[in-house]
C-alpha cells in the first residue's frame, strides 16, 4: 500500500511500501546467511571450548553475535539494507523518508529478538499485515518503514550549481565531506523543482531539508541566509569537492542551474 513519505529532497511522494510476502522472503535470505554465520562461529567456539573456554559464555556470545550484532551492524554500514533487502531492492528508511539512523537500526535489531526470533516471525508477520505501511513491531518502535529502493533511474543530465552571488565565502567555508552522491542527488532534486512548489510549502520543505543536511555535515547554517540559498551553497560546495563540473560550466561545456522562482 502506498505511503505518503516526505523524502529528504523534500517532495511528497507516494512510494510503495513493501508487502509482508516480499519482506518475508528478504528475511529468509538473511536467516540463511545468519545460519551460515552461526555455523562458522560454532566451529570457532568448539575450538575455544576444547582449549578450556566456558561453553555457556561462548554459546551465548555466538547467539548474540548472530542474531543481534551482525544484523544491526550490517544495517548501519549498508544504510538501511541487509543482504536480503539488497537482493530484492529494498531499504529501511525513517518514517519521514530520510535515511535510517544507527539508533533506529539498534531499536529494530533489539525488538527483532522478540517479534522475529522468539515468536518465529509470527508476531512480526501478524503486526505487519495489520498495519497500513506493513510495519513490524521493530519498525513501529524505531519509526521506520521498508520501501523499494529507487534504482534504475534514468541518468540525470549534469548541471552545475555555481555559488550564489555574494555567497562565495559561504561555499568556500562549507565542509561537505560527510555527504555522498545520494545526499547530493536529493539536494539537487529539490533545487531543480522548487519553482513548482507553493511559496509556503517551498519554505517549509527547504527548512526541513536544510536542517537534515546541517545535522549530516555538523555545520551551522550561516546567518543571515535562507535555507534554500544555503542548500544551493551546499550543492555548489559539493561539486567543487567532487570534480571539474563547475570549471566545465564556466567554459560553457556544462549547463548551469538557475534559481527558480514562481
Amino acid at each position: 500500500m502506498p505511503a505518503g513519505v516526505v523524502t529528504p529532497e523534500a517532495v511528497l511522494l507516494e512510494l510503495p511500501t513493501v508487502g509482508p510476502a516480499t519482506r518475508t522472503f528478504a528475511r529468509l535470505v538473511d536467516l540463511f546467511l545468519q545460519a551460515a554465520l552461526f555455523t562458522a562461529l560454532v566451529l570457532v567456539a568448539a575450538v575455544l571450548i576444547s582449549a578450556g573456554g566456558s561453553p555457556e559464555l561462548l554459546i551465548l556470545l555466538v547467539v548474540v553475535l548472530t542474531i543481534v550484532v551482525a544484523p544491526i551492524t550490517t544495517e548501519i554500514l549498508w544504510r538501511g539494507r541487509s543482504p536480503g533487502k539488497a537482493l530484492l531492492g529494498l531499504r529501511v528508511v525513517s518514517r519521514d523518508g530520510s535515511p535510517s539512523t544507527p539508533r533506529q537500526a539498534v531499536v529494530r535489531g533489539l525488538v527483532a529478538i522478540v517479534d522475529t526470533y522468539a515468536t518465529l516471525g509470527f508476531l512480526a508477520l501478524t503486526v505487519a499485515t495489520g498495519t497500513r505501511d506493513t510495519q513490524r513491531p521493530g519498525d513501529l518502535a524505531a519509526g521506520t518503514v521498508v520501501i523499494r529502493d529507487r534504482t534504475g533511474r534514468a541518468a540525470e543530465v549534469p548541471v552545475a550549481f555555481l555559488p550564489p552571488p555574494g555567497y562565495e565565502a559561504v561555499v568556500a567555508g562549507l565542509d561537505v565531506g560527510a555527504l555522498d552522491d545520494e545526499d547530493f542527488a536529493l539536494v539537487r532534486a529539490f533545487l531543480l523543482r522548487v519553482g513548482d512548489l507553493e511559496p509556503q510549502e517551498r519554505w517549509r520543505l527547504a527548512t526541513t531539508l536544510a536542517e537534515g543536511v546541517r545535522r549530516r555535515i555538523d555545520q551551522p547554517v550561516a546567518a543571515p541566509i535562507t535555507a534554500e540559498t544555503w542548500l544551493w551553497c551546499v550543492a555548489s560546495a559539493y561539486q567543487y569537492r567532487r570534480g571539474n563540473l563547475l570549471a566545465d560550466a564556466a567554459l560553457g561545456l556544462a549547463p548551469i542551474a538557475a534559481p527558480r522562482t514562481r
